[in-house]
Protein backbone atom coordinates (compact mmCIF):
# COMPACT_ATOMS: atom_id res chain seq x y z
CA UNK A 1 0.00 0.00 0.00
CA UNK A 2 1.31 3.59 -0.84
CA UNK A 3 0.11 6.50 2.01
CA UNK A 4 0.73 9.67 3.27
CA UNK A 5 0.75 10.94 6.44
CA UNK A 6 0.74 14.70 7.33
CA UNK A 7 1.59 15.35 10.93
CA UNK A 8 4.67 13.59 12.43
CA UNK A 9 3.82 13.79 15.76
CA UNK A 10 4.28 11.27 18.13
CA UNK A 11 1.01 9.21 16.63
CA UNK A 12 2.28 9.98 13.28
CA UNK A 13 5.50 8.84 13.89
CA UNK A 14 4.27 5.85 15.47
CA UNK A 15 2.03 5.19 12.27
CA UNK A 16 4.45 6.04 9.66
CA UNK A 17 6.86 3.76 11.43
CA UNK A 18 4.36 1.24 11.97
CA UNK A 19 3.42 1.46 8.03
CA UNK A 20 6.82 0.98 6.91
CA UNK A 21 7.93 -2.19 8.97
CA UNK A 22 4.71 -3.58 7.55
CA UNK A 23 6.10 -3.12 4.30
CA UNK A 24 4.07 -0.57 3.11
CA UNK A 25 5.41 2.85 1.08
CA UNK A 26 5.21 5.64 3.54
CA UNK A 27 5.54 9.58 2.97
CA UNK A 28 5.66 11.30 6.07
CA UNK A 29 5.18 15.14 5.65
CA UNK A 30 5.82 17.79 8.08
CA UNK A 31 6.85 21.30 8.32
CA UNK A 32 9.42 20.64 11.18
CA UNK A 33 12.76 19.89 9.49
CA UNK A 34 13.93 18.46 12.55
CA UNK A 35 11.08 15.85 12.69
CA UNK A 36 12.18 15.02 9.11
CA UNK A 37 15.70 14.84 9.72
CA UNK A 38 15.41 12.77 12.95
CA UNK A 39 12.83 9.90 11.59
CA UNK A 40 14.16 9.67 7.83
CA UNK A 41 15.57 6.81 8.56
CA UNK A 42 13.03 4.77 9.68
CA UNK A 43 10.24 5.78 7.42
CA UNK A 44 10.14 5.41 3.95
CA UNK A 45 10.24 8.73 2.84
CA UNK A 46 10.27 11.90 4.13
CA UNK A 47 9.84 15.76 3.27
CA UNK A 48 9.69 19.07 4.76
CA UNK A 49 7.20 21.61 3.53
CA UNK A 50 4.77 24.35 4.36
CA UNK A 51 1.44 22.14 4.47
CA UNK A 52 -0.65 25.53 4.44
CA UNK A 53 0.90 25.89 1.13
CA UNK A 54 -1.19 24.79 -1.43
CA UNK A 55 1.50 24.85 -4.49
CA UNK A 56 3.81 23.26 -1.82
CA UNK A 57 1.18 20.31 -1.41
CA UNK A 58 0.50 20.20 -5.07
CA UNK A 59 4.16 19.07 -5.80
CA UNK A 60 3.37 15.53 -3.47
CA UNK A 61 2.02 12.43 -5.39
CA UNK A 62 -1.55 12.71 -3.71
CA UNK A 63 -3.90 11.17 -6.07
CA UNK A 64 -1.38 8.18 -6.66
CA UNK A 65 -1.59 6.47 -3.25
CA UNK A 66 -3.63 4.34 -1.80
CA UNK A 67 -4.62 6.58 1.25
CA UNK A 68 -3.21 10.10 2.94
CA UNK A 69 -3.64 10.07 6.62
CA UNK A 70 -3.91 13.74 8.34
CA UNK A 71 -2.98 12.87 11.97
CA UNK A 72 -1.74 16.34 13.38
CA UNK A 73 -2.58 16.14 16.73
CA UNK A 74 -3.58 19.89 17.98
CA UNK A 75 -3.60 22.02 15.60
CA UNK A 76 -7.90 22.14 14.42
CA UNK A 77 -7.47 24.77 11.44
CA UNK A 78 -4.41 23.04 9.56
CA UNK A 79 -6.11 19.62 9.82
CA UNK A 80 -9.44 21.32 8.37
CA UNK A 81 -7.13 22.97 6.04
CA UNK A 82 -5.41 20.51 4.44
CA UNK A 83 -8.49 18.17 4.39
CA UNK A 84 -10.24 21.09 2.32
CA UNK A 85 -7.47 21.29 0.02
CA UNK A 86 -7.12 17.06 -0.11
CA UNK A 87 -10.39 17.14 -1.30
CA UNK A 88 -10.19 19.73 -3.98
CA UNK A 89 -7.51 17.74 -5.46
CA UNK A 90 -9.52 14.79 -5.59
CA UNK A 91 -7.50 12.42 -2.94
CA UNK A 92 -9.23 9.14 -3.35
CA UNK A 93 -9.13 7.94 0.50
CA UNK A 94 -8.61 10.32 3.64
CA UNK A 95 -8.33 8.96 7.15
CA UNK A 96 -8.22 11.65 9.89
CA UNK A 97 -7.43 11.99 13.11
CA UNK A 98 -10.71 13.49 15.45
CA UNK A 99 -9.51 16.37 17.96
CA UNK A 100 -12.24 16.40 19.34
CA UNK A 101 -16.07 15.43 19.32
CA UNK A 102 -17.11 18.54 17.63
CA UNK A 103 -14.21 17.86 14.92
CA UNK A 104 -15.29 14.99 14.16
CA UNK A 105 -18.75 16.14 13.28
CA UNK A 106 -16.98 18.62 11.27
CA UNK A 107 -15.28 15.89 9.94
CA UNK A 108 -18.32 14.58 8.71
CA UNK A 109 -19.73 17.25 7.24
CA UNK A 110 -16.88 17.57 4.50
CA UNK A 111 -17.32 13.82 3.67
CA UNK A 112 -14.32 12.62 5.57
CA UNK A 113 -16.08 9.07 6.63
CA UNK A 114 -12.97 7.72 8.18
CA UNK A 115 -11.83 8.93 11.49
CA UNK A 116 -9.72 8.36 14.35
CA UNK A 117 -8.81 9.32 17.71
CA UNK A 118 -5.85 7.15 19.39
CA UNK A 119 -6.18 8.21 22.93
CA UNK A 120 -10.14 7.56 22.95
CA UNK A 121 -9.03 4.12 21.20
CA UNK A 122 -6.35 3.10 23.55
CA UNK A 123 -8.53 4.19 26.58
CA UNK A 124 -11.51 1.47 25.74
CA UNK A 125 -8.40 -1.12 25.35
CA UNK A 126 -7.13 -0.41 27.92
CA UNK A 127 -9.97 -0.09 30.15
CA UNK A 128 -11.18 -3.30 29.21
CA UNK A 129 -7.41 -5.00 29.17
CA UNK A 130 -7.12 -3.74 33.41
CA UNK A 131 -11.01 -5.08 33.35
CA UNK A 132 -10.28 -8.28 32.39
CA UNK A 133 -6.44 -9.20 33.46
CA UNK A 134 -5.54 -10.98 30.32
CA UNK A 135 -6.48 -9.37 27.62
CA UNK A 136 -3.17 -9.22 25.04
CA UNK A 137 -5.86 -7.62 22.40
CA UNK A 138 -8.87 -5.90 21.97
CA UNK A 139 -11.58 -4.55 18.99
CA UNK A 140 -14.17 -2.14 19.21
CA UNK A 141 -16.47 -3.13 16.73
CA UNK A 142 -19.05 -0.88 18.28
CA UNK A 143 -20.24 0.60 21.22
CA UNK A 144 -21.78 -2.74 22.09
CA UNK A 145 -19.82 -5.38 20.15
CA UNK A 146 -15.90 -5.57 20.99
CA UNK A 147 -13.48 -8.30 19.86
CA UNK A 148 -10.79 -9.57 22.31
CA UNK A 149 -7.72 -11.56 22.08
CA UNK A 150 -7.44 -13.37 25.80
CA UNK A 151 -4.30 -15.66 26.55
CA UNK A 152 -6.17 -18.35 28.45
CA UNK A 153 -6.82 -18.52 31.88
CA UNK A 154 -5.53 -21.63 34.49
CA UNK A 155 -9.00 -22.52 35.35
CA UNK A 156 -9.54 -23.52 30.92
CA UNK A 157 -5.85 -25.46 30.54
CA UNK A 158 -6.98 -29.13 30.17
CA UNK A 159 -10.84 -28.98 29.17
CA UNK A 160 -12.15 -29.37 25.75
CA UNK A 161 -13.47 -26.49 23.50
CA UNK A 162 -17.19 -28.49 23.41
CA UNK A 163 -17.52 -28.38 27.37
CA UNK A 164 -16.22 -24.57 27.71
CA UNK A 165 -20.28 -23.24 26.34
CA UNK A 166 -18.82 -19.88 26.18
CA UNK A 167 -22.12 -18.98 24.28
CA UNK A 168 -24.49 -20.88 26.81
CA UNK A 169 -22.69 -19.89 29.52
CA UNK A 170 -21.41 -15.91 29.03
CA UNK A 171 -23.02 -14.89 25.93
CA UNK A 172 -19.51 -14.74 23.73
CA UNK A 173 -18.70 -16.18 20.82
CA UNK A 174 -15.10 -18.20 20.15
CA UNK A 175 -14.50 -16.96 16.19
CA UNK A 176 -10.84 -18.27 16.30
CA UNK A 177 -8.29 -20.46 18.86
CA UNK A 178 -4.81 -19.23 18.49
CA UNK A 179 -1.60 -22.29 19.66
CA UNK A 180 1.58 -21.46 20.25
CA UNK A 181 4.28 -23.50 18.00
CA UNK A 182 7.30 -23.43 19.67
CA UNK A 183 9.15 -24.46 16.44
CA UNK A 184 8.84 -20.54 15.08
CA UNK A 185 8.30 -18.74 18.36
CA UNK A 186 4.55 -17.93 17.49
CA UNK A 187 0.99 -18.36 18.10
CA UNK A 188 -0.76 -19.54 14.94
CA UNK A 189 -4.64 -20.17 14.09
CA UNK A 190 -6.09 -23.28 14.65
CA UNK A 191 -7.79 -24.73 11.53
CA UNK A 192 -11.53 -25.96 12.31
CA UNK A 193 -10.63 -26.84 16.05
CA UNK A 194 -12.89 -29.66 16.82
CA UNK A 195 -15.32 -29.24 20.30
CA UNK A 196 -12.56 -32.20 21.47
CA UNK A 197 -9.92 -29.83 21.16
CA UNK A 198 -7.66 -29.76 24.47
CA UNK A 199 -7.03 -26.55 25.68
CA UNK A 200 -3.36 -26.02 26.78
CA UNK A 201 -0.89 -23.56 28.10
CA UNK A 202 -0.23 -20.00 26.19
CA UNK A 203 -3.63 -21.01 24.00
CA UNK A 204 -5.11 -17.64 22.85
CA UNK A 205 -9.17 -17.47 22.84
CA UNK A 206 -10.65 -14.54 20.12
CA UNK A 207 -14.13 -13.84 21.16
CA UNK A 208 -17.00 -11.81 20.32
CA UNK A 209 -19.56 -10.30 22.55
CA UNK A 210 -21.18 -7.59 24.75
CA UNK A 211 -18.61 -6.00 26.77
CA UNK A 212 -20.79 -6.92 29.78
CA UNK A 213 -20.46 -10.44 28.93
CA UNK A 214 -16.84 -10.39 28.72
CA UNK A 215 -16.73 -8.70 32.36
CA UNK A 216 -18.53 -11.57 33.45
CA UNK A 217 -16.70 -14.34 32.45
CA UNK A 218 -13.70 -11.88 33.49
CA UNK A 219 -15.33 -12.27 37.16
CA UNK A 220 -15.76 -15.80 37.07
CA UNK A 221 -12.36 -16.71 36.04
CA UNK A 222 -10.41 -14.50 38.15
Amino acid sequence: MKCIVFGLGNFGLALSQRLTKRGNEVLGVDSDISKINLYKDSITNTVALDVKNEQALQTLPLTEVDVVFVVFGKDFGTSLFVIALLKQFGVKRIVARAISPVHKVILKSMGVTETINPEWEYADFFATKVELGTTIDSYVVDDDHLIIEWEIPSRFIGRKLGDAKFEEEFGLKLIALKRYDAKIDKSLVMNNPSDETVFVEKDVFVLFGHPKNFRKLGIQVS
